[in-house]
């Protein structure tokens, strides 16, 4: 493998030599750190993060400015080349009309010169992204601090950032489009219509180009998304991303980390989930089953999240202690609600089932799983367990009315206990509890409750700017920067719920508004699913099943194109008032309009599909805005970023299944049209207060 320092040297521009980031001298710089940081005091340490963090800046200023000199060069010859075409068509002069065939190929070589030297622009703006990502992880790397990801974060959020300028490509990509579209309308049919003398009445027919220089460009470009891709991911973290206190918690030695127990944390997320969703093809016979009527299907599914709110405070503040106790009474509650689920039915009784269903919500130990991650998990597999946490959530997802749809042909009796398609879900998830029980008690080993000090202490400094950090930017960020007393107070973690309600700002409040109601439509969309397909096309249980566990496949791969793609064109901003107009759009599709339009089963699955995926990818979106967002005194303690969305989620989607019951009382016949209208309602109030807060979130 050639060393990266002599391929970014053998790739560089000629004359271009002293614009490239000096990834030789900062590599140097960070050996000579290392000596620093094993001999120096702590104090030595965080001068040496702050100087680093600074010569990076400089690096990162110097590509910036050289970028946009060069654009502006490129920009400046195709506005040349415009102004000339446009002097050209509207000169009268027929000699002058006549000789432009003979320009033609004059033309289209200058914008191939103008491609070419884009292309030079292209690969110097990829070796620089590649080379900042590297020199990053070469610091944490070497002298085992944590960096890359806190650099990343405070310089791409900041509202004037010079990272991002890197990341969005927006000059680029305008004059990509110039060249490509002039390069096409030169090669078009047009252009040989000027022999006749004559103007075609309407626009041209822009044709792809065979330009080889295009191609080149294009597939240059590509190489730069996916490499500003990979920098924005680590700063974004996918769909789950760390607050800064968290950060400062997690571990760095390979020796304190314990694979199996991270793994079976995992396993407690998709087990959850499957315990979850398993119940919502079954629970409207399930209810009619105990004489019952089949809206009260909703409380059944509802008391799960309502009870998990309680379950969050008492695992969050538990695990500050330990994890496998709350662990090991998690699953125990939800052994014990899985079986009491189970025999309902024998025993004909819906408070036991009810009771089964609040038992497994205060087993939700989602708190302890994300917890576990950012604290015990070493930073370098912090951000692949993260996106693990979120796949195995997306799968349990999708195996859970799967999971049902399978068992939907199960009816024996043993022992005069009746398992059918509606109890084998309780019988199997207890079994399957019981054996995660065992494994918990044999194989999970409690991590040693050690926190680097440095690094917290280095996250709180870092988090309250200097004003030496922003140079001329310091008159425009305020007197705040030199306030020390309120500094200290910020980064002190919020005591009460009246200090919560005071650090709740504007962009907080439209992100936690947006968790609430991506859930409460999500929910209301798959837990009344099962009634409303059975009452307008008669979709049995398992038809049901199948459909859900189809929505849930599309949770990944849409959630990896806005990670990988989306994020890296779009404003998170932007992106959520996007999302939320589709999640608007779907429950509107959802409505029924009979007798005026017949209510069809393509409708009800292409609004499903367009309501589901768009709060999917708006929880991604949202949740990692809120997180960057979130003022350092709610990154720590109880109220933190992932309690506030987890409450907000789980209080929505109570209600959501609590309204499905009430509204049931009034008829099968308005069930979906008074559920979705308060969707409806909800969702056009968030993207009003989401509108009227555009501005503040960045």
């Amino acid at each position: 493998m050639v060393h990266f320092g002599r391929y970014i040297k053998s790739h560089q521009v000629p004359g271009w030599e002293t614009y490239y980031i000096q990834y030789k001298q900062l590599k140097k710089r960070i050996n000579e750190c290392a000596i620093h940081v094993v001999e120096g005091s702590e104090e030595e340490r965080q001068e040496i993060l702050r100087r680093f963090s600074k010569l990076l800046d400089s690096q990162v200023e110097k590509i910036v400015l050289f970028l946009i000199e060069r654009q502006g060069l490129l920009a400046g010859r195709l506005q040349q080349l415009r102004e000339r075409a446009e002097s050209e068509l509207e000169d009268e002069n027929m000699e002058l009309m006549v000789t432009l065939m003979s320009d033609k190929e004059t033309v289209i070589e200058a914008y191939r010169q103008v491609g070419k030297d884009l292309l030079n622009l292209l690969q110097y703006v990829e070796m620089n992204t590649m080379g900042l990502r590297k020199i990053l992880k070469k610091f944490d790397k070497r002298l085992g601090l944590r960096l890359r990801e806190h650099y990343l974060l405070t310089r791409l959020n900041h509202p004037y950032s010079q990272v991002q300028q890197v990341l969005r490509q927006v000059g680029i990509g305008a004059i990509i489009a110039t060249i490509s579209r002039n390069l096409a309308e030169l090669h078009s049919e047009r252009w040989r219509s000027y022999s006749s003398l004559t103007l075609s009445s309407h626009l041209p027919k822009v044709v792809a180009t065979k330009e080889p220089i295009i191609k080149a460009i294009e597939h240059e470009y590509q190489k730069l998304t996916r490499e500003a891709s990979l920098l924005s991911f680590m700063a974004n973290a996918f769909l789950l991303q760390p607050s800064d206190g968290e950060l400062s918690d997690s571990v760095s030695e390979e020796t304190e980390y314990h694979p199996w127990s991270a793994y079976l944390n995992q396993l407690n997320t998709f087990l959850y989930m499957v315990n979850y969703y398993i119940i919502v093809p079954t629970s409207d016979d399930y209810a009619q089953l105990l004489n019952t009527p089949a809206t009260v299907s909703g409380v059944v599914i509802g008391s799960m999240p309502l009870t998990a709110t309680v379950s969050a405070v008492i695992f969050t503040l538990w695990s500050n202690k330990t994890y496998k106790a709350p662990l090991v009474v998690s699953t125990v509650l939800l052994i014990i609600g899985n079986l009491s689920y189970a025999l309902a039915l024998p025993f004909n009784s819906v408070w036991l089932l009810l009771l089964g269903r609040a038992l497994e919500g205060l087993g939700c130990a989602r708190a302890i799983n994300r917890r576990y991650i950012m604290h015990e998990v070493p930073q370098a597999k912090i951000r692949n367990f993260s996106a693990a946490f979120v796949s195995a959530s997306a799968l349990g997802m999708t195996v859970g009315p799967a999971l049902a749809s399978a068992l939907s042909s199960v009816n024996f009796e043993v022992g005069g206990v009746i398992v059918n398609y509606c109890t084998a879900s309780g019988w199997v998830l207890g079994f399957a509890w019981s054996l995660y029980l065992l494994l918990v008690l044999f194989f999970f080993k409690e991590p040693n409750k050690f926190h680097h000090e440095e690094s917290r202490k280095f996250k709180e400094e870092s988090s309250s700017p200097k004003e030496e950090d922003f140079g001329a930017l310091a008159p425009l960020l305020g007197s705040s920067l030199h306030k020390e007393g309120e500094t200290k107070k910020s980064n002190q973690k919020s005591g009460s719920f009246v200090e919560v309600l005071k650090e709740m700002t504007l962009p907080i409040q439209i992100l936690l508004l947006n968790c609430f109601m991506l859930k409460f439509a999500s929910e209301m969309l798959i837990s009344e699913a099962t009634l409303v397909t059975g009452y307008y096309f008669s979709w049995s249980s398992s038809t049901v099943g199948w459909f859900l566990g189809a929505l849930g496949v599309t949770v990944l791969p849409s959630s990896a194109v806005v990670a990988n793609y989306i994020s890296n064109k779009f404003q998170d901003r932007l992106i959520i008032i996007w999302t939320i107009m589709l999640t608007a759009a779907g429950v509107i599709g959802n409505l029924s309009f009979a007798p005026l339009i017949h209510y069809t089963q393509a409708q009800y699955v292409i609004s499903s599909l367009i309501l589901f995926v768009s709060t999917n990818v708006l929880e991604g979106v949202d949740m990692s805005l809120l997180a960057k967002m979130m003022s350092p005194r709610l990154s720590k303690g109880l109220f933190n970023c992932g309690f506030l969305s987890t409450e907000a989620g789980t209080i929505a989607r109570a209600l959501a299944d609590g309204l499905i019951t009430l509204v049931g009382r009034a008829g099968m016949a308005n069930l979906l049209n008074f559920t979705m209208l308060p969707t409806l309602g909800i969702s056009l109030g968030t993207l009003f207060f989401t509108w009227f807060g555009y501005y503040s979130l960045y």
